[in-house]
């Protein structure tokens, strides 16, 4: 049968499936240059011998049309021997190797542009043909490499709970969409997911405690060796594997600095290549983000600067309008310049200080009224507020703007160092800090659906936490460190202890 002869046979079939279920289409069986394309395999059938990309387009009546009078369509991508239903799985992200773009030109937007178009508009002019997938689908194995439902389960345990973890400030969410579809075919990335989940699971059930090692260590032999290649740090897969078991290795170590560094290292690697391989909108910059909140989480825990290069391209200082996770990122990248500021080797003159502390200022002013929490209440029963978000790029934002908020007033240089006056700047100073440490933690305890609002509260309360003098406060304050380790597999005893010291409960000499 020719190409031609198959579609035709092909429009037959999706014709009987649309009259079974009254949908009218559009163009005459006998039409010979019928109102659709259909691109089977790599011909492009619009007349015999045409060669083109592996699309099929199928606009068809339907009684039920949108506001415009537009027809509906349905249209469907076949990638890799598969056929998706473009619409259906909307949230399928593309190859390693190759990008596609299937809609018209005139639906393109730009980056950082919000599609004004209404739900109602946008689920009324694209519905898949039942019938049609089922005909045109070429499955002949599972989708990815998976062993056993073992494997299955830890797989879905990232997607659904750690990936959001990583995707906070990400709104094409790489870590959630793009890499489990890499996973199918590197086989590193796809050990470090059954990893992380494995060390998850572990802390919060009674799930096999060796399993993660064994998924680890399969990491490792693979990932270590190409780390001497200078090629490797072009590949964003790999970069992405080290950022996850990064992760991992942050639920392994107590939250005190007595780590190896060995993944920070890693990511280091990465960062540090340059910018040709950090373009905006890809993996890599996704990764470049994350990986950066990770040194942040080192540097704040150990008092030490930033070691990853802030000079990258995708970096943004500026305050011009921008889209939401444009702002999370900028407060980031502030803490960070506030982090070298009071640990870095440059002397912290009154004027470097002076500048930062206007760059907070000025962030908090022309951010946009969407981080403005939707629900805020203070209760004088209660040791912190109740402040809800409904987005975590934007609990993420404003918590790393409180951050720099602290470490700037506790660095403060006008402060006097001994006089009459040190006593009262030293109470207002710590009056403040206790107030922005009751903000952090009450972002955090309100907005849980989002784990890393604990885990940078529990930053806050290792840095801050022993100003706080009362009971009631330090219980609280406890209470939300041991939540997190429970709840959220982030290691906490060590910070514990150092705070019952520090508040005099316990002795000092006493293990």
């Amino acid at each position: 049968m020719t190409p031609w002869a198959l579609s035709k046979a092909v429009i037959r079939e999706v014709r009987l499936a649309g009259s079974q279920l009254g949908l009218g289409f559009a163009g005459s069986p006998i039409d010979i240059n019928p109102p659709y394309e259909f691109h089977v395999g790599r011909i492009h059938i619009e007349e015999p011998g045409s060669v083109s990309s592996e699309t099929i387009s199928l606009p068809f009546t339907n009684p039920r049309q949108d506001k415009g009078g537009r027809n509906q369509s349905a249209e469907f991508v076949q990638t890799e021997n598969s056929v998706r239903q473009y619409g259906l799985f909307s949230n399928e992200a593309s190859s390693a190797t190759k990008l596609h773009s299937y809609r018209d030109p005139s639906e393109v937007k730009s980056a950082g542009t919000y599609d004004t178009q209404s739900l109602e508009t946008r689920s009324s002019t694209r519905m898949p043909v039942p019938g049609v997938a089922a005909a045109l689908t070429f499955h002949d194995g599972p989708a990815l490499p998976l062993k056993n439902r073992t494997e299955a389960l830890l797989f879905r345990h990232y997607i659904q709970k750690l990936a959001i973890c990583l995707d906070l400030c990400d709104p094409a969410r790489h870590f959630e969409l793009v890499v489990p579809e890499r996973a199918r075919a590197c086989h590193t990335l796809l050990n470090a997911i059954f990893a992380i989940a494995a060390r998850h699971l572990s802390h919060t059930t009674d799930f096999d405690p060796l399993a993660s090692n064994r998924y680890h260590d399969e990491c490792l032999k693979y990932l270590i060796p190409m780390l001497n290649h200078a090629s490797t740090v072009s590949d964003e897969n790999l970069f992405a594997a080290t950022i996850i078991l990064r992760m991992l290795e942050e639920m392994d170590v107590p939250t005190t600095g007595q780590d190896n560094y060995s993944h920070l290292l890693g990511i280091h690697a990465f960062v540090n290549v340059g910018d040709q391989y950090m373009v905006p909108g890809s993996l890599s910059a996704a990764s470049f983000w994350v990986g950066l909140r990770q040194e942040l989480y080192i540097a704040v825990i150990t008092q030490q600067p930033v070691k990853v290069c802030l000079d990258h391209y995708v970096v943004d200082r500026s305050f011009s309008r921008a889209d939401d996770f444009t702002w999370s990122n900028r407060a980031i990248i502030i803490l960070a310049d506030v982090l070298n500021f009071c640990f870095g080797d440059s002397p912290s003159t009154v004027g470097r200080w002076n500048a930062l502390n206007e760059a907070t200022k000025k962030w908090s002013v022309t951010r946009p009224m969407s981080f403005n929490p939707f629900f805020y209440q203070r209760t004088a029963s209660l040791a912190f507020p109740e402040i809800w978000h409904g987005s975590s790029c934007h609990v993420v934002g404003i918590q790393h703007h409180i951050l720099a908020q602290l470490f700037l007033t506790q660095f403060d240089p006008t402060i006097p160092r001994v006089g009459t006056s040190r006593r009262a700047a030293v109470k207002q100073m710590t009056h403040r800090i206790e107030n922005l440490v009751r903000e952090l933690c009450g972002i955090g305890v309100c907005n849980q659906w989002t784990p890393p609002s604990m885990f940078t509260a529990c930053m806050g309360i290792a840095m801050f936490g022993d100003q706080f003098g009362e009971r009631a406060d330090q219980e609280a304050l406890l209470d939300l460190l041991r939540k997190t380790e429970a709840d959220h597999a982030r290691p906490t005893a060590a910070i514990q202890q150092q705070l019952k010291r520090a508040w005099g409960w316990i002795p000092d000499n006493d293990e």
